[in-house]
């Protein structure tokens, strides 16, 4: 059994044997197939190597023909832009429409921006086709904005609107964005494209400059027409058309500077608005300076017409710099106008001097002096400016009025925010009366010489001054200082008056007693001739006061019923005299009973 065992073993192990000779003989041969075709490869890969480096750069090149004709037909796609949109823009927006208009342009400028960012030198030519192009454009936009403008800038009639509580005409709001449409394409659509410069705003200006300038004119001419007058009176508020002229002004402005603010960006609105408003401010500025040169040549009678002007000027340059912050202008147009202004009030101290200096002849009658007239009428006009007027003193300056006005001493330091104005109008005011008082006194001392007359002028005079205060609105503006100044003129007006009476009565005073009081002594023969003498004296003098006071005319009925009431102190001194000697002498020395002087002084 080991052995046939053992033959089966060798058996398999010579098979074996023979496979692992068939399988080293098997990989002889893979070997060198493998070596044939490593070699095959190297033959394979060094002829392919030329045909793929070869591939590359056909696929590059082809690439780079794609890239150029790409960039040919970018090219001529936006230069085809010129022949097809050149006939819309030649013919112009009003013919094809302003949308078509503008996407025509629009369009030329998209292919103009293209054209430069392709920086070749062959686009050059198109680019400034596209360039002349967009200029043509532009002028006619800016043609069409003039146009546009020009439809809605007619002059107008400003008393219209103002008569009639009227707002100043504006654009409508279809105007507003075909305006604002145009304005926008020129001056950012087209200027970032071409490079132009926007003309819109200077056109603006040419259009509504002359609307405003025009519109304003015949006021301009009123007001100064208005300043001719046949007489020489005294200007009356109101009567120049300055304040029609100036609420004009500021409401075209007003409108005008709405207008803008709908148009323009912010920023542009200053400049837009002094351009537009510049030509009829130069005109407002000439009028106001020719109405000061007629003040200044006319003072005394047309003074207040400054005071007007700058009253109806200064509220408006306010209004108009709050909304626009223009002033400037305003400013320098009242300078020379505030100047003589506040040169008025010395002209008044001055005037009243000379005046009083050339008064030759006093009322033959005694009763109010014309120069006394005269200047409490300019004292009641001056009080209607309370507002400007007070502003003019406070740069001025307390008391300067006292000297002659001289404008180059006017400096901001003279200026005193703090001041009160009506308080330095009235010290103004009580200065005035005070020279005029004085320049009564002393030509009616001149002229008149007796003392009765004179305390009857003043009388009078005072009196006048002191009702014309009383009864206007100078009252409300006098402090209580002044008014009792004024009221002390007028009290030693009626001492001086009063002194002739005061003689009179001085005749019935005296320390002589009947012999009823105290027990004393019956008169002797010389006291009694001196009672009758008293007695004698006092008639004398009572009747010719008497005649004289009924005599004299005291326009003011108030006047005269003050004297009368002053006068009546009489009386009770007399009554006293008469009770006191009515029994010690004859009466026939006694004229006056106390009724019948009573009487009398009723009659006063």
């Amino acid at each position: 059994m080991k052995g046939l065992r053992m033959d089966e073993l060798s058996a398999e192990v010579e098979v074996l044997e023979s496979r692992l000779n068939n399988t080293k003989l098997l990989t002889t041969k893979i070997s060198l197939s493998l070596q044939k075709l490593s070699a095959s490869a190297q033959q394979v890969e060094q002829a392919v190597k030329p045909i793929h480096r070869e591939t590359q750069a056909l696929s590059l090149l082809t690439d780079r023909i794609d890239s150029t004709i790409s960039a040919i037909e970018r090219v001529q796609k936006p230069t085809d832009a010129v022949s097809q949109e050149e006939g819309t823009i030649r013919r112009g927006p009003e013919k094809v429409g302003l949308s078509q208009y503008l996407a025509s342009l629009k369009n030329v400028n998209e292919s103009l921006t293209q054209l430069k960012q392709s920086n070749l030198r062959s686009s050059q030519k198109a680019v400034q086709q596209m360039t002349g192009l967009l200029k043509a454009g532009s002028l006619q936009l800016e043609e069409l904005f003039r146009q546009t403008l020009a439809e809605d800038s007619q002059p107008i009639e400003p008393l219209h609107y103002l008569t009639k509580e009227l707002p100043f005409p504006t654009f409508s709001s279809q105007k507003i964005n075909t305006l604002a449409v145009l304005n926008d394409f020129l001056s950012s659509t087209l200027a970032a494209a071409s490079g132009l410069q926007s003309n819109a705003t200077s056109i603006y200006a040419e259009v509504r400059g002359p609307y405003i300038t025009s519109s304003l004119s015949s006021l301009a001419l009123a007001t100064i027409n208005t300043t001719r007058r046949t007489a020489s009176t005294v200007y009356e508020r109101g009567s120049n058309g300055i304040g029609m002229y100036t609420s004009s002004l500021e409401a075209i402005f007003d409108a005008e500077y709405e207008n803008i603010c709908h148009l323009f960006p912010s920023s542009s609105w200053s400049a837009v608005y002094h351009g537009t408003t510049s030509q009829a401010m130069s005109v407002f500025k000439r009028t106001v300076q020719d109405l000061n040169t007629f003040i200044s040549r006319n003072m005394s009678t047309d003074m207040f017409l400054a005071y007007e002007v700058i009253e109806c000027v200064q509220p408006t340059s306010q209004r108009l710099k709050d909304k626009t912050g223009e002033q400037r202008e305003f400013t320098e147009t009242l300078k020379p106008i505030r100047q003589t202004a506040q040169g008025s009030f010395a002209f008044v101290l001055e005037d009243l001097k000379r005046q009083g200096a050339a008064m030759m002849t006093l009322p033959v009658d005694y009763t109010v002096a014309e120069i006394c007239k005269e200047t409490m009428m300019r004292l009641q006009k001056i009080s209607e400016y309370q507002a400007s007027i007070c502003g003019l003193l406070i740069s001025l300056g307390d008391g300067n009025w006292k000297r002659a006005y001289d404008p180059s001493t006017l400096t901001l330091s003279n200026f005193d925010v703090g001041a009160d104005g009506g308080l330095m109008l009235s010290h103004f005011l009580l200065d005035v009366v005070d020279q005029l008082i004085t320049e009564l006194e002393q030509k009616a001392q001149g002229l008149l010489k007796k003392k009765s007359n004179i305390a009857v002028f003043m009388v009078n005079n005072v009196a006048f001054i002191e009702t014309s205060i009383r009864r206007s609105e100078l009252y409300k503006i006098m402090t209580s200082t002044a008014l009792s100044k004024v009221e002390r003129w007028r009290k030693d007006a009626v001492k001086m008056y009063m002194e002739a009476w005061k003689e009179c009565a001085a005749f019935l005073m005296d320390v002589t007693y009947t012999a009823k009081q105290a027990g004393q002594k019956p008169l002797s023969g010389k006291e009694k001739e001196g009672v009758k003498d008293k007695f004698k004296n006092f008639n004398v003098s009572f009747e010719e006061l008497v005649q004289k006071h009924k005599g004299y005319t005291f326009p003011d009925k108030d006047v005269r019923a003050m004297l009368s009431k002053e006068i009546g102190f009489v009386s009770p001194l007399y009554g006293r005299f008469y009770e006191k000697y009515k029994d010690t002498i004859n009466p026939k020395h006694v004229k006056f009973d106390r009724q019948a002087l009573e009487v009398v002084l009723s009659s006063l």
